[in-house]
């Protein structure tokens, strides 16, 4: 493994992703979010880069449509940009809306790039006071209880609700059992799988990366989060605009027609407390349960709270530890110009 300074690292991040063809302002956004997972030990961040041709550049990519706006919600058509720029802007939407009527809802579709980390940006909406639910389709990587065919994407979903001291609640989870970058991340490592995560090309189970990456990942908790991962396919894919599995080739991590079609969409929903009651006794209230949840017992952590932890300890440090083939990946990335 390789300690880098987080300001040296952030450098070598903005750089890569600049080498991939990216504008600055698109980059600086890019970085912040991968930087954002990084420092709160989230395989969402810079593990990105292992793979360059997860993040490349479309030269045809052109600037930001909005579709279908009106004072209350807006579909943010990414054409083909950055995933994470399209949300970033989805979201910046959401917050004026929300904060205007107390309510808002913004889809993005037509970028087939990773948003990263949700919780980045469920935590802008809710550190300005507002309940926040974002959601992230992706291509085929899933296959359904008793499939081994990928159906789903990992289909992400987090929630921000402001309340606590320590900042706003935060639970962030993909509706799989693992994710694209866990799973990249873990072949970096030269790490097995944990069990009961991934299916390889017959639908045996594997905890090899490497066949993972050629079958299919399980959704978490079996029926239960397969249910979640379909609804959040049909929030995302379906309603806003983005390519719906189907047809009939074989559909595996890296094949499909949300792959094909390069086309896959977001959700993001923001709305104010206070149109319930006053904000501040909603957060009032927020506080008392998680206090009581703590109390419960002394090994009882709260959604994101691990996370808060790895954040406050990596920022104190001012040092983030990467393996040593990501780290390497990434200075060359940012030393010479991508063919990706």
């Amino acid at each position: 493994s390789a300690t880098v300074k987080r300001e040296e690292l952030e450098k070598l991040v903005y750089q890569a992703v600049c080498n991939l063809g990216y504008s600055p302002s698109d980059a600086e956004i890019m970085t912040r979010v991968m930087m954002f997972a990084e420092i709160h030990n989230n395989n969402q961040g810079i593990s990105k880069l292992y793979r360059p041709q997860d993040m490349g550049f479309n030269p045809q990519a052109g600037p930001l449509i909005f579709e279908n706006e009106t004072p209350q919600s807006v579909v943010v058509n990414g054409n083909k940009r950055s995933g994470m720029v399209a949300l970033e802007t989805a979201v910046e939407k959401a917050l004026q809306k929300a904060k205007a009527t107390g309510f808002a809802i913004c889809g993005t579709h037509n970028t087939y790039t990773s948003t990263g980390m949700l919780a980045y940006y469920t935590s802008k909406i809710a550190n300005e006071d507002l309940i926040a639910i974002v959601m992230a389709g992706s291509p085929e990587m899933v296959a359904p209880v008793g499939g081994k065919q990928a159906v789903f994407g990992t289909n992400a979903i987090c929630f921000g609700i402001p309340g606590p001291e320590d900042g706003p609640l935060i639970l962030d989870m993909a509706t799989a059992a693992t994710t694209l970058f866990g799973t990249v991340s873990a072949k970096a490592a030269s790490q097995l799988l944990p069990p009961g995560v991934a299916v390889d090309r017959d639908g045996k189970p594997t905890r090899d990366p490497d066949e993972a990456l050629k079958g299919a990942f399980l959704a978490f908790g079996g029926y239960k989060g397969a249910g979640l991962s379909l609804v959040v396919e049909l929030l995302t894919q379906a309603l806003c605009w983005g390519a719906i599995p189907g047809g009939t080739e074989e559909a595996h991590v890296g094949t499909g027609r949300k792959w094909r079609e390069k086309n896959w969409a977001n959700l993001v929903i923001a709305l104010d407390p206070k149109l319930l009651m006053p904000t501040q006794l909603y957060k009032q209230r927020v506080a008392e349960i998680c206090a009581h949840v703590k109390k419960s017992g002394p090994t009882v952590v709260l959604p994101g709270e691990i996370e808060k932890r790895n954040r406050d300890k990596n920022l104190k440090a001012g040092t983030l530890t990467i393996s040593s083939g990501l780290y390497e990946n990434i200075q060359k990335l940012a030393t010479k110009r991508s063919k990706m």
